[in-house]
């Protein structure tokens, strides 16, 4: 086993001693239950993953399919599952199906989905547009071996069997074997201008770590060194970052490169070479991207990035986020906050999970969105890449979920961390701590450790409170958090937060996009929950924001069509705001807001964005409307 260079400054316990509790765990149960630890999950979805890979169809078009990828994310979140649940029998399922597939293997340690492995570079667009209409240059074959070594080695950390190791180390070796032979970078394989293929930086550096075999790191040390250069040939990530340019202007013709998904991934294994390497230019990259994309992509979902694009996403009010992208922003969010202990990362992660991701899986754990909207309904896509019961993002979901579940409760050398206040249970050690209350609608927490010995502790203060108390007395933040010590025996804390209330108002006019604009029809997406343009706001509406949690009026905690969408707008008309929370059986929090000014007083009823939304609406194209 390799040791890293430059460690976390902050370690997260293991994903089996943290649990969800309350209203958040029956949502993250359901979906895990659903889509993972039942006889359907198993004999269906799984099934169906493992079947492409006899099936190898992937390049029956040129342009390519991405079925190779489903079985990967699906067994990657299985094993974290497996762990967080102490599920002996989920495990020793993965164990079967890791075998099963490498069952699956050419003679040369080859496993794919793609009947010639040597198909690697992309699609000519002229071919593109005979076969399917459009000048498409993907090819997702790396891509789709970056997720099957990735469950590989996930599945061999979780079993221990050496099969495993054995079959992802001849796996790997075919692949890097094959394009030193073609004369074939990595980054020249795929689409989006390098990203997707380098992207199997993380998983190269995990068989690193397990082998200490140098051509992995130096495979990882080649894509990095593209993504330096500023020559044409891939993503400069790391030059045009370093160069702090808006991430929109880094290149023209937005939608061949400028992929949130593919280069947030990118990012997590440049965050893992630093931690091999020590170079600091990796690091400095993942920290001014993240400023980057706060300044330019951040969007009113609190997610980055407009449907899977950076096209300038802070400054569109009418948003729409893929899940992955959620997913990997917290990702970058939670690896940064581990390798330098800042607290904004933290803050930025708590935004992110209590509204898109809570919003992307679906509350009857069956499914997920494809894009999550501000308006309308959420974009679900089925039979994506032809596949019946697995989906990118819905396969994704369960390793973002249990990212930031590892973000709740960690330990550092001189005591523990508490980053966020939902109900939550952690063990460290001998030690529990335990988190309740009513955190998401009035502020209050009540935090209690049971621990044999005195512990430090470090409370996190979230930049939106107004005020911070702790049993009564005000507390103040030095760099977010505030130290207590506590004894021996069970400690009570009661903590309550003054929950700010924001009211974000558009510009008089927001910009105007025509009918065929590209931000029209990726919000819009007809074939996939399509939501008419009409329902995107036009003229100088609002949003409101209390506490971490964006709010909507939704169909779920009882507004009408009618007050969704004819009502009169509350922005610029000096209104003040109150927000009084209400019993509610549909939703996690709601609440009656009043705005008054000095000519009359409106109210209306509104819940949170995430469980206002989180549900599959076939039939009605107005459920909701963050917009008031």
């Amino acid at each position: 086993m390799v040791s890293y260079v430059k460690p976390n400054v902050i370690d997260t316990l293991p994903l089996g001693d943290l649990r969800f509790d309350g209203a958040i765990a029956q949502q993250v149960e359901a979906f895990f239950t659903e889509r993972h630890r039942s006889d359907f999950a198993r004999e269906v979805i799984y099934a169906e993953t493992e079947e492409q890979f006899r099936l190898r169809l992937d390049d029956t078009l040129h342009v390519g399919y991405w079925r190779g990828e489903f079985w990967g994310k699906w067994v990657i979140s299985s094993c974290r599952i497996a762990r967080y649940c102490h599920d002996e029998k989920l495990k020793e399922f993965l164990h079967r199906a890791a075998l099963n597939l490498i069952a699956t293997a050419d003679e040369d340690g080859y496993i794919g989905t793609y009947k010639n492995p040597e198909n690697v570079l992309p699609c000519p667009p002229e071919i593109a547009m005979q076969e399917v209409g459009w000048a498409s240059e993907w090819n997702w074959n790396v891509w789709c071996r970056k997720y099957t070594l990735w469950g590989l080695l996930e599945c061999y950390e979780l079993t221990g069997d050496e099969k495993i190791l054995t079959a992802a180390i001849r796996f790997t070796d075919q692949l890097l074997s094959m394009l030193d032979r073609l004369g074939i970078r990595i980054t020249d394989c795929g689409t989006f201008f390098g990203l997707a293929a380098g992207s199997i930086i993380k998983p190269l550096l995990i068989l690193y770590r397990h082998t200490g075999d140098k051509k992995y790191l130096d495979a990882s040390l080649s894509i990095a060194g593209d993504f330096e250069r500023e020559d044409g040939r891939a993503t400069a990530i790391i030059a045009k970052a370093l160069a702090m340019k808006p991430v929109f202007d880094w290149y023209p013709m937005e939608k061949k490169w400028a992929k949130v998904y593919e280069l947030l991934s990118c990012l997590d294994g440049l965050l893992e070479l630093y931690r091999f390497t020590g170079t600091e230019n990796y690091l400095k990259t993942a920290e001014n991207m993240y400023t980057l994309l706060l300044d330019g992509e951040f969007n009113t979902l609190f997610s980055v990035g407009f449907n899977d694009l950076f096209l300038g996403g802070a400054s569109k009010p009418n948003a729409i986020s893929e899940p992955c992208d959620v997913i990997h922003w917290i990702r970058l969010c939670a690896e940064l906050y581990c390798l330098t202990g800042n607290v904004k990362y933290i803050n930025t992660i708590e935004l992110a999970f209590y509204n898109p991701m809570l919003a992307s899986f679906f509350r009857d754990g069956k499914w997920g969105a494809r894009g999550v909207r501000t308006t309308g309904r959420h974009m679900v896509a089925h039979g994506q890449s032809f596949m019946e019961h697995s989906h990118c993002c819905v396969n994704n979901i369960p390793r973002g979920v249990l990212n930031v579940a590892e973000m709740f409760v960690l330990r550092q050398n001189d005591g523990v961390i508490i980053n966020l206040y939902s109900d939550f249970t952690a063990k460290i050690g001998s030690a529990t701590v335990t988190i309740s209350g009513s955190y998401l609608t009035d502020g209050k927490v009540t935090v209690t450790i049971a621990t044999p010995a005195p512990m430090t502790l470090k409370l996190r203060i979230p930049p939106w409170a107004s005020f911070a108390k702790l049993d009564g007395a005000v507390i103040t933040a030095a760099e977010g958090y505030h130290r207590v010590t506590v004894g021996a025996g069970v400690t009570t804390l009661n903590l309550a937060f003054g929950m700010t209330i924001l009211l974000r108002e558009l510009a008089e006019k927001p910009e105007y996009f025509p009918e065929d604009n590209v931000f029209n029809r990726r919000f819009t997406v007809k074939g996939s929950n399509y939501v008419d343009p009409s329902l995107m706001t036009w003229d100088a509406r609002a949003t409101l924001v209390y506490g971490p949690l964006l709010l909507t009026r939704s169909k779920l905690c009882g507004n009408t069509e009618a007050e969704l969408y004819n009502s009169e707008t509350v922005a610029h008309r000096g209104y003040t705001v109150s927000v009084e929370p209400i019993a509610s059986e549909n939703v996690r929090a709601a609440f009656k807001v009043t705005f008054q000014n000095s000519e009359k007083t409106v109210e209306t009823v509104m819940c949170d964005y995430a469980s206002g939304t989180n549900i599959e609406s076939p039939e009605d194209m107005k459920l909701f409307n963050v917009f008031i």
